[in-house]
């Protein structure tokens, strides 16, 4: 996700500028997408539907992930349920996810937050991409990433990964919008 910023970057592109055009610098990778809200409520209503399948309400006798999956759809959703349909037996994220599927939220907010604060103002400064690879890469997934985030963003109140440093996340929201045009 963080590598998301790094290509709506001009900065970056301009690196693949062969040509050595300005076009690129000036006009980067932005497009509006007409979808990105639509994209992100229905990573929302994902998310629902992954902690309703993993609560214990799944224990019933009487539990129907369709009919689950419809009653959120007709309460929640942007477009009704189609009957018939059981979407949810070939999203594969439910299943064969490494984490429940929300963390993707989460984490989107958590790279727009380290694109922000380290790397937004330069994305090329090396002092800044090496403090990236003793901080985080270095590691490759060998220490706690919620010490890793932490020191990135010089933020000790993330280090614990505890339901606070969570709810300091949560407040982030998704700033990110990587597809809408003079973001980055």
């Amino acid at each position: 996700m963080l590598m998301e910023h790094f290509l709506n970057s001009t900065m970056v592109l301009s690196l693949f500028d062969i040509e050595g055009t300005t076009a690129v610098r000036q006009i980067g990778n932005h497009h509006a997408d007409p979808c990105n809200s639509i994209d992100t409520y229905t990573q929302i209503l994902l998310s629902t539907i992954d902690q309703i399948y993993h609560s214990p309400v799944v224990q019933s006798q009487d539990f129907d992930s369709t009919a689950e999956l419809a009653n959120l759809h007709n309460t929640r959703g942007l477009i009704p349920y189609v009957p018939g349909t059981s979407f949810q037996t070939q999203f594969g994220h439910l299943f064969g996810y490494g984490a429940t599927y929300y963390s993707y939220l989460f984490d989107r907010a958590i790279a727009s937050r380290v694109w922000q604060n380290v790397f937004s103002e330069n994305p090329l400064n090396r002092e800044t991409g090496e403090k990236y690879k003793r901080e985080v890469l270095r590691f490759g997934g060998g220490k706690d990433p919620w010490k890793m985030v932490g020191t990135l963003l010089s933020a000790p109140e993330l280090e614990d990964g505890d339901a606070e440093a969570m709810r300091e996340v949560g407040k982030w929201k998704i700033e990110d919008e990587v597809g809408l045009p003079g973001r980055h």
